[in-house]
């Protein structure tokens, strides 16, 4: 999942009353977002399904510039700054996340009309598909 062969990423978790927030970076940027209802799981083993063969590491620090993201989003708050991302997607997976990014922040659009905005009006299910394969859940949701 990670952009390019890393040999380590970094994890973290937060708490949000009962949802429990695992945050994944390499140093290139956020890597992975994963969301659990009261899931007492350490972040390395929520981890370890999706990066099975990379080093992962406890690491707050590194991880401070996705969790100041999430906290903005989740309290409805526009972020002050943009995130680097180290992500892998398909070309049609980035051109929706490069398509939903423009969406001003605080409103929304349906798959069909996010597939509209990228010339292609029939692909809402594949829109679907590409936001349901997202892994950074928040950023692009």
């Amino acid at each position: 999942m990670a952009g390019t062969a890393v040999s380590e990423i970094y994890c973290s978790e937060m708490r949000i009353g009962k949802l429990k927030i695992y945050l994944a970076s390499t140093r290139k940027g956020a890597t992975g977002i994963g969301l659990g209802l009261e899931k007492r799981e350490d972040c390395l083993l929520f981890f370890r399904r999706l990066f099975p063969n990379v080093m992962l590491v406890k690491n707050d620090s590194l991880n401070h510039p996705l969790r100041e993201m999430v906290e903005a989003l989740l309290e409805n708050r526009e972020p002050r700054q943009p995130l680097d991302l180290d992500i892998t997607c398909t070309a049609f997976q980035s051109l929706i996340y490069q398509t939903i990014i423009k969406i001003p922040f605080g409103e929304t659009r349906t798959y069909g009309e996010i597939a509209s905005m990228t010339g292609n009006p029939k692909s809402a299910r594949a829109v679907g598909r590409a936001l349901g394969a997202n892994p950074v859940p928040l950023i692009f949701p």
